[in-house]
């Protein structure tokens, strides 16, 4: 065979071979985005009204910006405290609701910057959390837009109710212990394991506890 029909083969054979391999590159990317974000990614292309591309793209961009975030230890005395302080505003739900939404709002924040999670910005700790809190990252948004909408007098307790439960799923999964906290723990000298507050069960608005 002459250099110039290897030369086309070569060619041929790269072009095909490009071929085969863009589809399944694209198709990855997409299910790598499911993967990691898992309920975000329907959020975000019914977002984008079915746009599943432009979700793509904002997803992309998150991934690209908190992809690298690395989430920071807690110790199991800091993670008992902030077990004791949600417990401590469920108790007093029933009598006041609205302000005890925008504690626990204020408390899931907090407790998120001190997770390694930007504190400068609501959104950005929302999306910094939307991939590395997927399946519970809903929660805090919901807390947080319950707590901006019962200072406006715009939400009932039952909603509110809703909303405290939403904002524990997520608060309960930064609590959860990690590799990095008995780090934490070995340079505080702590070696007892963490016990969270046991939560009640759900109540309805109607109820005399929350």
């Amino acid at each position: 065979m002459s250099a110039s029909m290897l030369a086309i083969v070569g060619a041929a054979v790269a072009i095909v071979t490009a071929l085969l391999l863009a589809r399944p590159l694209n198709q990855t990317t997409t299910d790598d985005l499911r993967r990691r974000f898992g309920p975000e990614f329907d959020r975000a292309v019914a977002r984008h009204r079915g746009d599943t591309e432009a979700a793509e793209r904002e997803l992309s961009e998150r991934l690209r910006r908190f992809g690298g975030l690395r989430v920071k230890g807690l110790s199991t005395v800091a993670r008992e405290r902030y077990s004791a302080e949600w417990a401590m505003l469920q108790a007093r739900f029933i009598d006041a609701p609205g302000q005890t939404v925008a504690q626990a709002n204020a408390l899931l924040n907090r407790l998120a910057a001190e997770r390694g999670f930007p504190a400068e910005s609501r959104e950005r700790q929302a999306d910094a959390l939307s991939l590395h809190c997927p399946r519970h990252a809903q929660g805090g948004r919901e807390l947080h837009e319950a707590a901006r909408r019962a200072a406006a007098g715009e939400m009932d307790t039952e909603a509110m109710r809703r909303a405290m439960l939403a904002g524990y799923e997520l608060f309960h999964e930064l609590l959860l212990p990690r590799p990095q906290d008995r780090k934490v723990d070995a340079m505080a000298g702590h070696a007892r394991p963490y016990r969270p507050f046991r939560v009640p069960p759900q109540r309805s608005a109607h109820s005399s506890r929350y």
